[in-house]
């Protein structure tokens, strides 16, 4: 068991090492691509409920902590997994095809994003309307693409 959660903290760890130096220079404006956010994906289609809850939490820790968000990923990811966590289909049960693969991570991307940036808003560090809507739909796009285009490599 501690060589599990082992495993996950440092995925958990490579993931926000990613999106630090990779993917947040990626970015076009205010949008760029969530690859923890992906990474959590793919831990609650693997993992059982209680794994996948502890997991989006060291994310978004770790996360807050290197990326200087101040709480917003640690209360985002974990309440994002705590609601979608049912409609994820298990990887072991089912193959999704790409579109499925795009419509889902779009759709929890959705839902992150909207956590993350009400308690932006609350937090006063957005005060646009129009960086809502970039951060909404184009991020979550992103996010869904990235995370489409690495499902298709992991297949081949």
């Amino acid at each position: 068991m501690k060589s599990e959660l082992l495993k996950f903290g440092l995925i958990g760890l490579a993931a926000v090492l990613l999106q630090m130096l990779i993917f947040n220079h990626l970015s076009y404006g205010p949008i760029q691509a969530d690859i923890t956010l992906v990474a959590l994906i793919w831990v609650i289609a693997t993992q059982n409920r209680t794994t996948a809850i502890l997991f989006a939490a060291f994310v978004g820790l770790m996360s807050d902590f290197f990326l200087d968000y101040w709480g917003l990923h640690l209360m985002a990811k974990p309440l994002t997994t705590l609601i979608v966590y049912k409609f994820v289909p298990r990887v072991e049960e089912t193959r999704l095809f790409f579109t499925q693969v795009f419509l889902i991570l779009l759709g929890i991307s959705l839902v992150h994003n909207f956590f993350f940036l009400i308690a932006a808003f609350f937090a006063q560090i957005y005060q646009a309307g129009p960086v809502f809507l970039q951060i909404m739909i184009g991020s979550s796009l992103m996010t869904a693409i990235t995370g489409s285009i690495i499902h298709i490599l992991r297949d081949n």
